[in-house]
């Protein structure tokens, strides 16, 4: 695809996403008589009955707003993270004990205290853009989250603990999950330039990655690991394409914030092996989980999700060697997932036949960061 006709389609996607999904998510992803984010909706823009609300929705969304309401200047959007901050910090901080809660009902009152690592890397990562989009003076929130981070979830082997109760007792103590340490290195990258602490944290994630999560000889990103760093014996033949091409497109920006270029050379490797492993050649998409030994899949459904990070990853490693390319993923994007009114279909099957039509809030996160690699790559 010519760079034109690039430029062309990013139009599109941006004029679906912040004409189309983001008034969406405003008028139905909003309690607007209790409060509080709606977990997912169905196309009618109507809630699905999810009884809760989780903090890691809020913190994308607060990211999603932030972001959108300074790129854009538009005053609603603008309002609407102001509105999701201030649900977030009332209904989800702990006040006696700190760190964020789990899950409330539809009233806000608390049903999961458990604290875990993935929804304090998105409240790390939101209210980082928070505070830096909007100019909002909260970075209170902002070092009380790194300080609980590095207090409560860090171990002595480098690694941070997936799962806590409300009193910070480790429930998952021979778990070592990828994920959500990728999430974490995806905060401090976008806090980095504003604190020497978490420039140290991004480093110190990177290594970490390198020595525990990375199959180095195979490229492989390894999901489900054990307290000694192998792979689970159930779980651990599991990977996640899209994960693959989130960490490619991490140590690229990494190899920039962090002035170390030799990551780019890491990176790519990795890219090439999440698309020998997950795109489909014969129909196109991105399968949801294969296994790391033979490269059989295990789960043949393609998520909308895989497919941005992939768009993410081609954007900043352009030449991959393969058929694809950011601009035939992001041509598959606008045919398949995302309509022209800004909804979209999370979940296709392998013979695009919809698997999932429901819309759940948090993958607007996923949306809006691909629309914001694609345009800044476009310079």
């Amino acid at each position: 695809m010519k760079r034109g006709d690039l430029i062309d389609r990013t139009r599109t996607f941006r004029a679906r996403f912040v004409d189309g999904t983001l008034p969406f998510l405003i008028e139905h992803g909003w309690d607007w008589s209790r409060s509080g984010l709606v977990e997912r909706m169905d196309d009618g823009g109507g809630d699905t009955g999810t009884q809760f609300r989780r903090v890691m929705v809020h913190a994308r969304q607060l990211y999603v707003f932030s972001s959108w309401g300074a790129r854009t200047g538009k005053s609603d959007l603008v309002e609407h993270a102001d509105r999701i901050f201030g649900y977030m910090t009332e209904h989800f901080w702990d006040d006696e004990l700190g760190g964020w809660i789990e899950k409330v009902d539809l009233d806000g009152i608390p049903v999961s205290l458990d604290k875990d690592l993935y929804a304090h890397a998105f409240a790390l990562f939101g209210l980082g853009a928070y505070a830096r989009h909007l100019g909002r003076d909260e970075k209170i929130w902002v070092e009380r989250t790194r300080d609980v981070l590095e207090r409560r979830f860090r171990r002595g082997d480098g690694s941070y603990r997936d799962r806590m109760s409300r009193a910070f007792e480790d429930l998952a103590p021979d778990r070592r999950s990828q994920n959500p340490h990728m999430h974490l290195l995806e905060a401090a990258l976008s806090l980095s330039d504003v604190d020497p602490a978490i420039a140290d944290l991004a480093r110190r994630l990177i290594t970490l990655f390198g020595r525990t999560f990375l199959d180095a000889e195979k490229h492989v990103v390894l999901e489900h690991l054990g307290p000694d760093f192998a792979p689970d014996p159930q779980d651990g033949r599991r990977v996640e394409p899209g994960h693959h091409f989130e960490w490619a497109w991490l140590l690229d920006w990494a190899s920039r914030v962090l002035g170390q270029p030799k990551l780019r050379k890491l990176a790519a490797p990795i890219l090439e092996k999440g698309l020998a492993l997950g795109w489909d050649g014969a129909a196109a998409g991105v399968f949801d989980e294969v296994d790391r030994r033979d490269g059989s899949v295990l789960l043949s459904s393609k998520r909308i999700w895989p497919l941005l990070e992939l768009i993410k990853a081609l954007s900043v490693f352009p030449k991959t060697g393969r058929a694809v390319n950011a601009g035939t993923a992001l041509e598959l994007l606008l045919a398949r997932y995302l309509d022209e009114s800004g909804l979209w279909t999370e979940r296709f099957n392998a013979d695009w036949t919809p698997a999932d039509q429901t819309l759940p809030s948090s993958t607007a996160y996923h949306i809006s960061m691909a629309l914001e690699e694609l345009e800044r790559s476009a310079g």
